[in-house]
Parts: C-alpha cells; structure tokens; sequence
C-alpha cells in the first residue's frame, strides 16, 4: 500500500479512498461488494469495523453499523477482510475503527488479528495521542501502515505530530462535524493541505466527510487534494441500487482533472 499510493503520487494521479461498512447485510456478500468498489475505481477499500458509538460519523454511517451489530459481533469483521483479501490478493485494504474496539481487544491482539485477516493499514481516527505511539508500534510490528486522521481545527503543533505519518494518505477532514453529504464545499480544508504542503509533506493529502458527488471530488482537489475519500454518499448508492455507477463516476471525475 505505501509503495502503490506513493506511485500513484510520483505519477500525479488522484487517489480515491472508498469506505465499505463490514458486515452490512445491507450491503450484500462482502467479497461481491468489495469487487463492486475495486473494479469502478478505488484505489482504497477502507473497511470500517462497526461501532455502537461512531461519534465521528452522521446518519447513514451510524445505520449501517446498526445493521451490522443486529446481525454480527464486531469482531466479525475480521472474517469479512480475510475473504476479500483472498478473493482479491493485490487490493490496498484498509481498517477503520474507533479507540474502543482496539483497547476493547488489546492492541496487539487486535494488531495480529488485522495482519493475519490481510490487512494494510489501520485508521483509528479518535485514539488517544497520548497513547498512540505505543499503538503505532504494536502495528508497526504487525507491518501494519499507521494513517492518521488530520483534524478540521489543525495548528502548527498538529502539524509537526503528523510528520512521522508522512506516507500512504492523510485523512483530512473537511467538514467541522460528523460525516455526511454537505450542501457545499467547505474551502477550509484547501488551507489545511496548503499548510501540509508548505511544510513538506509528502503522502497523498485526500479530503473526507462531505464527499458526496463527482463535482465536489473535482472542487476538492481543486483545492489541493490529491484525492477524496468518499463513505456516506457510497452507501447511500448502493441502497438506491447504483454503486458501481457512482464510484466509477468519482472515479472519472478524479481522472478527469489531469495530473497533480
């Protein structure tokens, strides 16, 4: 994953980041939904491991994974990415999960059982910083490539404990609140990539929460980023019976602005 997304950087082509909520029977089988993603466009499939309390997420996401805990325990997840690693042996996988399923587990445990299922990378976008040094070593030894999530309200200090997060992407939030399809694009985000920017960084910097269209894609990096990760809106086409249609229309959309 670090070596194809940084490729993806050298070459200037946009990086499309696709959220897959894990054991949604919404959804259907996981191994046909995750094919559905790969093959309209994503470069990442970011599984998310359903939560009883998403905090960072809005209406949609929340649903998904009370559709998920009616019918699995979390750690069900596990099983999903370990047949979708099977079924497609070359795919940039990622885990996305809050604090409590990694503390509720034990790092390591949880670091070992992300690994053997054949995952990449792990995002824990609320885990404690005090704490995540520990966890970036535990997934370290793992092989386990640590995202980090870069907050809307980002400073100087912000910026400097990114920089041992320099490769693969950085999540930056764009939108001050949960996520959700937005009424607009917040401009925001554009100083925080500039920012990045400025003081060297490196990874590919894609815009999260709010992605809801292909234009907002296109408006996003526009304003700098070098791709988008895009989860409610996804999930809302794959309810409305048009996912492939839609992700391959971001797909398209991010292809369409040239090279970086």
């Amino acid at each position: 994953m670090r070596e194809s997304l940084a490729a993806k950087k050298a070459r200037g082509e946009r990086v499309l980041v696709a959220y897959y909520p894990l054991c949604d029977p919404a959804l259907g089988d996981a191994v046909e939904a995750a094919g559905v993603y790969l093959q309209a466009g994503a470069d990442v499939l970011e599984m998310g491991v359903p939560c009883e309390d998403p905090r960072l997420d809005g209406a949609t996401v929340r649903a998904s994974m009370e559709r998920a805990l009616a019918h699995h325990a979390a750690e069900d997840a596990f099983d999903a990415i370990a047949r979708i690693r099977a079924a497609y042996p070359t795919a940039n996988l990622q885990v996305m999960c809050y604090s409590s399923f990694i503390t509720g587990m034990g790092a390591d445990a949880f670091a070992r059982r992300a690994a053997e299922s054949g995952a990449n990378a792990v995002l824990s976008p609320d885990f404690p910083e005090e704490e995540r040094a520990a966890l970036d070593e535990v997934l370290a030894a793992h092989d386990l490539l640590s995202l980090r999530f870069v907050p809307y309200h980002l400073d100087a200090d912000g910026i400097d404990a990114l920089r041992r997060y320099d490769e693969g992407y950085l999540f930056m939030q764009a939108v001050d609140g949960a996520t959700g399809v937005q009424p607009k694009v917040d401009p925001h985000v554009g100083e925080n990539i500039a920012a990045l920017k400025a003081a060297g960084f490196a990874a590919n910097l894609c815009a999260g929460f709010g992605v809801s269209s292909a234009s907002d894609a296109q408006e996003f990096v526009a304003l700098g980023a070098d791709g988008v990760i895009v989860g409610s809106a996804i999930i809302s086409s794959a309810l409305e019976g048009r996912m492939a249609a839609f992700i391959a229309s971001l797909r398209a959309a991010l292809d369409g602005c040239g090279t970086a």
